[in-house]
């Protein structure tokens, strides 16, 4: 992949061979690498210059937990290369944990590794990407928030989610963004949190659901499906049904068209509430998702009482089921369960053709990820995919 500039690299590794076979493969890509063997090298050798660090997670004295944990204290903006020749489940708990720390995980380098493999994991660091999204160093505020909604800062992209079998766009996910006027882009994960805290998650939602009926009311011709994410937070007003549907109504959108999506952790507090709107919402022939489902804590029970008609896969399994036999087991178990109570089923987060394909042969309808399709403005959507 041609770059704007080399990666800064750097491999921790305690076996000081292995740390410099990597050191030297990166650098054959292209790229520029140290490696470092011990705790001391690693925090002299540490600077938020490095784009990506190539960790091996079984170190002595500091361990690769710990180091996960110091480059979440330190605010660290480098994308992290899990690697190791041990046990995979701890690779995928750490893999988890990372994420779960606002560190982007580019995947799991097994030992023995190939460069080719090396290489694929490089490659998936997007290096403009990085250099415009905010990072955690700067905690957005609710008053910042508050203007960047005044001001109009927030707006909508959309990801297109294509028919596996036929490579056919089926719909398109719509996905918030906030572009700051001195801080650039900041990620959902920074301000979402936010606004659920501080109330403002009710005025984002107004604003994504205007937006986005809005512009799928200049989409109405076209054969695809708008998903809409909701806060759970947000699912607590009983008129919700009979609002929405008077919003389609007016902007003459098919209520069949529109699908909902909510994560499983909705479903753990006042079941009833959500089972009355959401039942309501189906009624009313919108479409009703559980998203990130694999993620939460929701009981099967739960799962079968609410009608929900559509079920996505957690990217954070769809990303390692290649190579992660824990995470392949979900995904079966997930398109096994979902058609059995008669839903189809999204996979997100499909990265390259084989995860494309695996998906594909074991039944899944349909798919989204940068293998397919990145998030971009209405505008590109229209002239690449809907004309």
């Amino acid at each position: 992949m041609s770059r704007a500039r080399p990666l800064n690299v750097l491999i921790i590794d305690d076996e000081a061979d292995m740390g410099e076979f990597v050191a030297d493969a990166t650098n054959a890509l292209g790229n520029i690498a140290i490696a470092v063997s011990d705790a001391d090298d690693f925090v002299r050798a540490y600077s938020t210059a490095f784009d990506v660090i190539i960790l091996d997670l079984f170190m002595p004295k500091l361990d690769g937990i710990e180091i996960i944990r110091f480059l979440h204290e330190n605010r660290s903006p480098a994308s992290l290369i899990l690697m190791s020749g041990k046990d995979k489940s701890i690779l995928h708990a750490a893999s988890e944990l990372a994420t779960e720390r606002n560190i982007e995980v580019l995947g799991v380098l097994e030992k023995p590794f190939t460069i080719d493999r090396l290489e694929q994991l490089l490659d998936k660091f997007a290096l403009p990407r990085q250099k415009t999204v905010e990072t955690p160093s700067i905690a957005p505020t609710e008053s910042g928030m508050r203007r960047g909604i005044a001001n109009h800062e927030f707006f909508l992209v959309y990801q297109p989610q294509f028919e596996l079998a036929t490579g056919k766009v089926i719909g398109v996910e719509a996905l918030l963004r906030w572009q700051h006027p001195t801080r650039g882009l900041i990620h959902p994960s920074l301000f979402i949190p936010l606004a659920e805290k501080s109330g403002l998650i009710n005025q984002l939602t107004e604003l994504v659901l205007e937006q986005a009926l809005g512009q799928m009311a200049k989409w109405r011709d076209k054969d695809i499906t708008m998903s809409i994410n909701v806060s759970p937070t947000t699912v607590v007003d009983l008129d919700m049904p009979e609002k929405l549907d008077a919003m389609t109504a007016a902007l003459e959108i098919a209520p069949e068209k529109i699908v909902i999506e909510l994560t499983e952790t909705a479903l753990m507090e006042n079941v009833s509430l959500y089972m009355d709107i959401l039942t309501r919402l189906r009624m009313k022939r919108f479409n009703l998702s559980i998203d990130d489902f694999g993620t939460g804590y929701s009981s099967m029970q739960q799962l079968v009482r609410v009608p929900f008609n559509e079920l996505k896969i957690d990217q954070s399994f769809v990303r390692q089921l290649i190579k992660d036999e824990e995470c392949r087991a979900v995904a079966q178990m997930s398109v096994s369960l979902a058609h059995g109570l008669n839903m189809q089923v999204v996979a997100e987060g499909i990265e390259d053709q084989e995860t494309f394909d695996w998906l594909k042969e074991l039944g899944c309808e349909f798919g989204q990820g940068f293998h397919m399709a990145r998030p971009a403005p209405a505008h590109e959507i229209e002239e690449l995919y809907l004309s």
